[in-house]
Order: structure tokens, then C-alpha cells, then sequence
């Protein structure tokens, strides 16, 4: 009996000691495990709150680098803009500018047209200035009998289409509504602006001289002149006029288009003129 009372109690503290060093051996993992004696849902909660935590203040960062970047781009985009408008103001105004000088250069156009149409009507080269300058080249002993001039108009061609044709419409022309066909062939066709008649005048000089000399001297000297042009001796003969030999000549010339009396200093020659019976040579 005595030995059974003995052997309780030690298979009692083999129990418990046995008990204690499961705890233990428990309590050791986790701390080994976690590095505390806290619950394990409670460690797992607190890392999740110092990841969400950490992605928040990434989150926030990128947020706000992102609106730093809009903030930036969108100012950018403000001075683009202005300047685009102070561009588009400086092209409008160089527009206007463009319009009005081709304004002008049109009534330029149409005033040059009504100066030539004025200048082709009046006279450049009066009668009398061609009169005195074919008196004073005349050598002393040399006449004029007779002076002819006639006029004749240039015709100008019109210049015609060289495809001799209508021009080809494309299919994507419309028409303009309440416009007729006759209507759009007149808008199609140029303006015929009127120009100055061209005309071209011709001298025919008649006259008379003491020898071949004279003549020749005579058609030297109309060649010198700045009002004629094509100046030819068509003919020279001998005559007699009041039992006195003389040469007959024909001299034609015409006057230059672009002649003008104002433009030349008229020739004075003063002289005493000479009978043309005086030092001439028999034939």
C-alpha cells in the first residue's frame, strides 16, 4: 500500500511536467516564429496596415506627380496658345495688308490702262516741232517741194486658245444656283479691256538740191535725228527748173514709236539762206 501511494503522486508531476514542456515548447515556436508573444491575426493585421500605408504615400507621390505634370503641361499649353492668337492676329493684319496692296496694284493696273489709252489719243511729236526739225537739218542749198505723211492702225492679233476647244468642266464643279449657262460662260470669259489704237506714220519728202552732196548730206543728217526711223533715199535725179540743173530726190522715212517731242532738245540752226542757183555744178 505504501509503495502505490508512493507512485501516484510522481506519475501525477510526469504529467504535468510533461504538459509544461508542450507550452513551452509552443510559446518557443511562436517567438521564434513572430519575434513576440502577440496573436498572430493581430501581427498579420499590422503588416497589412504598413503595406496599404506604403502604397497610399506611393499612391499620393504618383497623384501628385501626375497633376504636377497637368499643372506644367496645361500652363505650356496656355503660352502656345497665346502665341498661337498673337500669330494668328499678326497674319490677319498682313492679310488685310496683302488685300489692299493687290487693291491697289489693280487700280494701278486699270490707272497705267487709262494713261495709255489718254497718251495713245494725244499727239507726242507735234506737227510743227517735225516741221522745224526737217527745216533745220536741210543743207542751204537744198528745198523741200513737197511733204507727205500718212498713217497707218497696227492690228494686233488676238491671242486664241491653242486647244481651239471649250475648256473641260470637272464633275465636281456644282453649279451656282439661279446662275444660267449663258450666265457662267460670260463669268468664264475674260475681260476685254480696251487698249489705244497703234498707229504708224510715214514721211514722204519731196525736194530739191544744188548737187548729189546736198542730198546726201541732207539724208545723212535725217538719219541723226532722234524722231525718225527707216530714213532711205528712194530716188535723186537731175531736172531743170527755169533752164537751172538741179537734183530732184525722194527721201521716205518713218517716225519711231516711242518718239516723244518732250523728250528731245528741239535743234536751232540760225542761217541766211542761199539762193540754190549759187555754186552749182553743169551737168
Amino acid at each position: 500500500m505504501s509503495l502505490n501511494n508512493t507512485t501516484t503522486p510522481d506519475a501525477s508531476a510526469t504529467g504535468q511536467s510533461e504538459s509544461g514542456r508542450i507550452v513551452g515548447g509552443r510559446n518557443a515556436g511562436q517567438m521564434g516564429k513572430y519575434g513576440s508573444f502577440l496573436p498572430e491575426d493581430y501581427v498579420q493585421r499590422r503588416r497589412e496596415l504598413r503595406a496599404n500605408s506604403v502604397h497610399l504615400m506611393l499612391f499620393i507621390v504618383v497623384l501628385a506627380g501626375v497633376a504636377g505634370a497637368f499643372l506644367v503641361t496645361n500652363r505650356q499649353w496656355h503660352a502656345v496658345k497665346a502665341e498661337q492668337q498673337a500669330i494668328n492676329a499678326q497674319y490677319a493684319a498682313e492679310r488685310d495688308k496683302i488685300e489692299q496692296l493687290k487693291k491697289l496694284e489693280v487700280q494701278k493696273v486699270e490707272m497705267l490702262e487709262k494713261a495709255e489709252v489718254t497718251a495713245g489719243l494725244i499727239e507726242r511729236i507735234p506737227r510743227s516741232i517735225l516741221l522745224a526739225e526737217l527745216i533745220n537739218r536741210m543743207p542751204e542749198r537744198a528745198t523741200i517741194i513737197e511733204l507727205g505723211m500718212k498713217s497707218r492702225r497696227i492690228r494686233e492679233e488676238v491671242a486664241k486658245d491653242p486647244a481651239g476647244g471649250p475648256k473641260p468642266q470637272s464633275l465636281s464643279a456644282k453649279p451656282i444656283p439661279g446662275a444660267s449657262g449663258a450666265d457662267a460662260a460670260d463669268k468664264d470669259k475674260p475681260v476685254i479691256r480696251p487698249r489705244p489704237p497703234r498707229l504708224e506714220f510715214s514721211l514722204a519728202i519731196t525736194g530739191l538740191a544744188a548737187t548729189d552732196a546736198d542730198v546726201a548730206d541732207f539724208h545723212a543728217r535725217l538719219k541723226d535725228c532722234p524722231l525718225l526711223d527707216r530714213v532711205d533715199l528712194v530716188s535723186s535725179s537731175a531736172t531743170k527748173i527755169d533752164e537751172t540743173l538741179v537734183r530732184k530726190f525722194k527721201i521716205e522715212a518713218q517716225l519711231k514709236p516711242s518718239a516723244d517731242a518732250r523728250r528731245i532738245e528741239p535743234l536751232s540752226v540760225p542761217r541766211m539762206r542761199r539762193p540754190i542757183t549759187a555754186n552749182v555744178d553743169a551737168k
